[in-house]
């Protein structure tokens, strides 16, 4: 039962979780295409390293998380 339930809330969070990457990864598409950045790299440089980083922790945290389930 327990671990049941911390799957259920893995899969809530997971799909939380996604919503909002995919959400940024949209933006920072849109703001590509749109030439923003060449206008303001630091901009650039902040979202790409956000993206960067999300999915670096995303990747870490379901491993560990999917691990400790087996």
């Amino acid at each position: 039962m327990h671990k049941t339930f911390l799957l259920f809330i893995i899969i809530i969070g997971a799909l939380v979780a996604f919503c909002g990457y995919f959400a940024l990864l949209v933006n920072w598409i849109q703001d590509y295409s749109n030439d923003v950045y060449s206008h303001n790299r630091l901009e650039a440089v902040l979202e790409s390293g956000a993206l960067l980083l999300y999915t670096y922790f995303g990747i870490k945290f379901f491993q560990r998380h999917v691990n400790s389930l087996r």
